[in-house]
């Protein structure tokens, strides 16, 4: 069963550690897409805390022409019933206020498993969870695809 591959190269897009002990990071791309055809994509990063298993990144909103249109940082923590996080933006549209929120990724995990564990269990089947801002929130999911 190829779980190993598939899971190495999930750490390989993930999480990259300089060898001097400083963090160097690869963004890797992100596309979603609403329920009214409106298409958004960006970049984002992770890095993982070998101390903790907490991550932490950044990521980018960009337009079709790849101009930055917002970016900000993210991080998250294995709970008991999968990851929760934070986020923050900034720029948004072109203004200097910054939003901020929360997330949460319920899937049934070990629990040691890493974040790279959360996209490989989208391989198996659609993973999801919730989002707030404010008083905004809504659900959000992934699919992963060999």
């Amino acid at each position: 069963m190829p779980r190993k591959p598939f899971f190495l190269l999930c750490l390989l897009l993930l999480i990259a550690v300089g060898k001097s002990g400083a963090q160097s990071v690869q963004p890797n791309m992100w596309t979603a897409r609403s329920s009214t055809g409106l298409t958004l994509g960006g970049t984002w990063t992770a890095v993982t805390d070998p101390k903790t298993g907490s991550v932490t990144g950044t990521w980018t909103l960009v337009d079709a022409q790849r101009r930055t249109l917002a970016n900000g940082g993210w991080s998250a923590s294995k709970s008991a019933d999968g990851w929760t996080g934070n986020w923050r933006a900034a720029n948004f549209g072109g203004s200097e206020h910054e939003f901020s929120g929360s997330w949460r990724a319920r899937v049934d995990l070990k629990t040691n498993a890493g974040f790279a564990a959360l996209f490989e269990k989208a391989v198996e089947a659609v993973v999801g969870g919730s989002w707030r801002m404010g008083s905004y929130s809504g659900a959000w999911s992934i699919q992963a695809f060999k």
